[in-house]
């Protein structure tokens, strides 16, 4: 499990795979996809395959791309390539109706465990004020994040239950 997964356990991780079974039951996937990868050349390139992906019609009918988020492999700036090739990434994403989100990098991340870090949970309510201890509250960035990318579903959810609604609606004489 990931730094960024343990911290929005309530998100899910779906494990590098998009969801299979798409529905509202309790053993069923989430249509909503946020896709992330590290900000090298290797993660943005894979976004963009992904994305591409998507695009094409690829991956799961209903699946639908909520955002995309590079995060920081490193304090340091990114080379020249790299931040034009996620630029493009980010295009696309922006083209296919997602949000792209950056998170940078959070050095007290390093001396942890997953399953050491906080998690804050929506359901709870107001976000947590930050203590400074990431094992305590998870860090300022990352609640931001987290409230961004479930205003992002909560918008992605409502347009797909008025299309659900809208064509199973019978016609009209």
């Amino acid at each position: 499990m990931s730094s960024l997964a343990a911290s929005l356990r309530w998100a899910g991780d779906a494990g590098q795979r998009w969801p299979a079974r798409i529905g509202a039951g309790a053993d069923m996937d989430s249509p909503l996809v946020v896709l992330i990868g590290r900000s090298h050349l290797r993660g943005v390139n894979a976004l963009h395959r992904a994305l591409l992906a998507h695009q094409a019609q690829a991956t799961p009918v209903g699946s639908a791309v909520v955002g995309v988020l590079t995060v920081a492999d490193s304090a340091r700036p990114l080379p020249v390539p790299v931040a034009q090739r996620r630029e493009e990434m980010e295009g696309l994403a922006v083209d296919l109706g997602a949000s792209t989100w950056r998170l940078g990098w959070l050095e007290q991340w390093r001396a942890l465990e997953p399953y050491e870090m906080a998690a804050w949970d929506p359901a709870a309510g107001v976000s947590p004020m930050d203590e400074g201890d990431p094992t305590r509250t998870p860090p300022q960035p990352v609640r931001l994040l987290a409230e961004q990318i479930l205003t992002a579903a909560r918008i992605a959810g409502t347009r797909i239950t008025e299309r659900a609604q809208h064509g199973a609606e019978p016609a009209s004489p």
